[in-house]
């Protein structure tokens, strides 16, 4: 016997009140994340198992858990539901000209969050959201109008334009210059401050990392790391609060030395083998909005211009 059949035409809301019942484990946690009383909760999810004629929880004093038919029914659920919210907000941001953006989370904050209200006061009419990811999106599932990557740029099928080749090189804040003045005349006189790294280099071999600046500078030896930050925004958020001296990256670092949180120190750099990109599909370049945010991401990114070398 097949035993969903029971869900044929089971109504929206015992369902829904079963699968956050069955992903919280608790009929009160169901309720307030549902907006509606425990009670409530037990009463649909009894109408879902009188309609299958059998248990979907085992109830204890205090506590209720899955029954194995619940266990079993629970994450095919879930999964549902989620396909359900995401489609429903595709549709919404369809309908309400809404830009949806996927942008690595240091792109995010460090460059993008700072420069949006221009692109708003620019085209007040199309509402943007960003979401933070490190990898490339489904662009024909998860609702996405435009990434902005940092990578190789080998994005098959996709439209594909580089916003800018990444740079490397040290910063810091200005008052750890001043107080370190004298050793932040040469490298070697760097290497014996606090180093604070990043594990962006980690993605893929040949990355800016200290040891590749440090033998560019012309300096023998690694030098030891001091804390190490999971993204690049972290480390460079440390090196503004005066921790230590961080290796940035154009142009993520941009706004930071434009606003004087940060200083850069030599003159010498690391060019990246990744580069930033704008990526979306093909076809996505007739919508105003994507042509729209496109051609303003390709003037700003522009307009950074060179990373001056502080005295």
């Amino acid at each position: 016997m097949d035993e969903t059949a029971g869900l044929r035409g089971a109504p929206l809301n015992a369902l829904r009140s079963f699968e956050t019942a069955a992903r919280r484990l608790s009929f009160a946690n169901a309720a307030a994340e549902l907006g509606v009383t425990p009670s409530a909760i037990s009463i649909q999810i009894r109408r879902l198992e009188a309609r299958i004629g059998r248990p979907l929880f085992e109830r204890g004093h205090r506590r209720v858990s899955l029954s194995p038919l619940g266990a079993r029914l629970a994450p095919a659920l879930s999964a549902i539901f989620r396909d359900l919210d995401r489609l429903l907000e595709i549709t919404l941001a369809a309908e309400t000209d809404t830009l949806m953006i996927s942008a690595m989370p240091s792109f995010a904050t460090k460059w993008l969050a700072p420069r949006l209200a221009a692109f708003n006061a620019l085209w007040p009419s199309i509402g943007v959201r960003v979401v933070g990811a490190d990898h490339l999106v489904d662009f024909d599932h998860d609702g996405v109008d435009v990434g902005l990557r940092y990578g190789p740029g080998d994005y098959s099928g996709l439209y594909v334009e580089r916003l800018a080749q990444a740079r490397a090189f040290p910063v810091c804040s200005p008052g750890f210059r001043d107080a370190h003045a004298d050793l932040l005349r040469t490298a070697s006189g760097l290497a014996r401050l606090q180093l604070i790294g990043d594990e962006t280099a980690l993605r893929a071999s040949g990355l800016p990392d200290w040891g590749a600046w440090f033998s560019a500078a012309g300096a023998k030896g690694i030098p030891r790391i001091g804390p190490v930050f999971e993204s690049l925004h972290m480390a460079l958020s440390g090196a503004a609060a005066g921790q230590g001296v961080a290796l940035g990256l154009t142009p993520l670092v941009d706004e930071d030395l434009r606003s004087g949180a940060l200083v850069r120190l030599f003159a010498t750099e690391i060019v990246s083998p990744y580069s930033f990109w704008l990526v979306c599909r093909k076809d996505r370049l007739r919508d105003r909005k994507v042509r729209a945010f496109r051609d303003w991401m390709v003037s700003a990114v522009a307009r950074g211009g060179a990373a001056r070398l502080e005295p």
